[in-house]
C-alpha cells in the first residue's frame, strides 16, 4: 500500500470517530444548482448559517471564488482533489457533518449519527436497474408523488419507505416571473420553445450509447436549416440545452437565426436558474427526460421527440409505462411533426391540455411553489428538532 493511501485510510478511521459538529454539506452538478441550491437558499433565508457551517462539496475547484462564500459561515471543499491535504480536509468535513445533502454525486456517510438526504435530480423515466442504484447510507430521498416514488424504488433498488414525496425544490423556480426576451435582444420572436434533450451518447469514458443519433430531427444540416426557417416564419425561437452528460463531440451546433444552443454558462452569465428560464418559456421539447414531469406544473404544451424511441427502448429501456405516463406530450417523429408542433405553439393551440390535467394528480402530490419549504421543514422537524440538534 502506498504511504499516501495508508495515511488516508488511517485518517478515515480516526476521523469517523470524532463527534459531529454543526456542519451541513451540499452537493450538486453543476455546482450551486438544481434541487440542492434551492434548499441551500431556503436555509440561508431562515438564517441557518448563523448556527451551522454550510459547506459546498465542489465539482470544480475554480468555483471556489463564488459569491456564496462571502456569506457568513459558508465554505467549500473539493470533491475530486488528489492532494493529501485536500483529501483529509474533505474526509474530516464530511465525517464531522450532521447533515449531508446531495442531488447528483453521492458522498460517503461515515457515521449512523449523520443524516443523509438525497434530493435526487429527477424522477426516472429511463431504466437503470441492474447497473445504478442509491446507496443504503441514504436516510431519505425526495420524490414528487407516491406513484413515481414506487417506480423509483424499484429502478434505483432503494427502500420505498425511505422516499418522501415533498416535491422537487427546483420546481419552485418554475413559478418565478422572468422576461425571456431580455436574454435574446438581437433575435426576433414572439414565442420561445425550450428544447432539453436527454443524452444519447454519454461523455464518460465508458461511452455509453443509447441511440445512433446525437439529437433528433436536426442532426443533419438540411433539416436544421428547414426547421430554423420555419420557426422564424412563425415567430418562434427554439432554445436548445444539451444534457450535461451528452458527448458534445457527437452534436453539431449550427449557426442559425432562430435555433440557439446554450449551456450552463448561459445561466451563470444571466444570473438565472435553468428552471426559472424553463418556467417562462411557452412550451417544452424533450424526450425521455424527467423534465417532462416537472414541466407539467406549468400547464403548457410539451413535445416529445420520439424519432429514436424504438432504438432507445431496446438499448436501455424504461421504468414506467410510456404510453400511459407520457400521454401528456405530443409525439414528434419527423421534421413535419416538429413543424406542426411549432405552428401549434405559435397559434396558442394546446391539444393535450386535458390529458396533462388528468395525469397531474398522479405525477405530483403538490402543485405549488413551496417544495423547498417542505424539504427544510422536514429536515428540521424529523432530524434537527426531534433529535435536539
Amino acid at each position: 500500500m502506498r504511504s499516501s493511501d495508508f495515511i488516508i485510510k488511517t485518517a478515515k478511521k480516526i476521523i469517523s470517530l470524532l463527534p459531529k459538529r454543526n456542519i451541513i454539506t451540499f452537493e450538486s452538478l453543476p455546482d450551486f444548482s438544481d434541487n440542492t441550491k434551492v434548499v441551500f437558499d431556503e436555509m440561508i433565508k431562515r438564517g441557518y448559517n448563523k448556527k451551522y457551517k454550510l459547506v459546498w462539496v465542489l465539482d470544480k475547484d475554480d468555483n471556489k471564488d463564488n459569491d456564496i462564500f462571502s456569506l457568513k459561515n459558508c465554505y467549500c471543499i473539493s470533491h475530486y482533489s488528489s492532494s493529501i491535504t485536500e483529501r483529509i480536509k474533505r474526509i474530516y468535513t464530511l465525517a464531522s457533518a450532521r447533515l449531508l445533502i446531495t442531488s447528483n454525486i453521492f458522498v460517503p456517510k461515515y457515521s449512523p449519527k449523520q443524516y443523509y438526504l438525497n434530493l435526487t435530480h429527477g424522477a426516472a423515466i429511463k431504466s437503470v436497474s441492474g447497473y445504478y442504484g442509491y446507496p443504503n447510507s441514504i436516510d431519505n430521498a425526495v420524490g414528487i408523488s407516491d406513484y413515481l416514488c414506487k417506480s423509483d424504488s424499484l429502478n434505483f433498488n432503494f427502500d420505498f419507505e425511505k422516499f418522501v414525496p415533498l416535491g422537487f425544490p427546483r420546481n419552485d423556480e418554475l413559478f418565478k416571473k422572468v422576461d425571456i426576451k431580455a436574454f435574446f435582444k438581437e433575435k426576433n420572436f414572439k414565442k420561445v420553445i425550450y428544447w432539453m434533450p436527454t443524452y444519447r451518447q454519454h461523455k464518460s469514458t465508458s461511452k455509453i450509447v443509447h441511440s445512433s443519433i446525437s439529437i433528433p430531427i436536426i442532426y443533419d444540416k438540411n433539416s436544421a436549416e428547414k426547421l430554423n426557417d420555419y420557426a422564424e416564419s412563425k415567430g418562434v425561437l427554439l432554445v436548445i440545452k444539451p444534457h450535461p452528460a451528452q458527448d458534445l463531440s457527437k452534436l453539431t451546433a449550427f449557426n442559425l437565426s432562430n435555433i440557439v444552443f446554450i449551456d450552463d454558462s448561459f445561466f451563470v452569465k444571466n444570473k438565472i436558474s435553468n428552471y426559472a428560464f424553463l418556467g417562462n418559456c411557452d412550451a417544452l421539447l424533450t424526450d425521455y427526460s424527467s423534465v417532462y414531469y416537472d414541466f407539467m406544473l406549468t400547464d403548457k404544451p410539451i413535445g416529445l421527440c420520439w424519432e429514436d424511441y424504438d432504438e432507445y427502448s431496446q438499448r436501455e429501456g424504461f421504468c414506467v409505462d410510456m404510453d400511459f405516463v407520457m400521454a401528456g406530450g405530443e409525439k414528434i417523429y419527423t421534421l413535419e411533426d416538429m413543424m406542426q408542433f411549432i405552428s401549434d405553439v405559435a397559434s396558442g393551440i394546446d391539444n393535450l391540455k386535458q390529458k396533462r390535467n388528468e395525469l397531474l394528480p398522479l405525477l405530483h402530490k403538490y402543485t405549488d411553489n413551496k417544495s423547498a419549504q417542505r424539504v427544510v421543514d422536514y429536515i428540521a422537524e424529523n432530524y434537527l428538532i426531534k433529535k435536539g440538534k
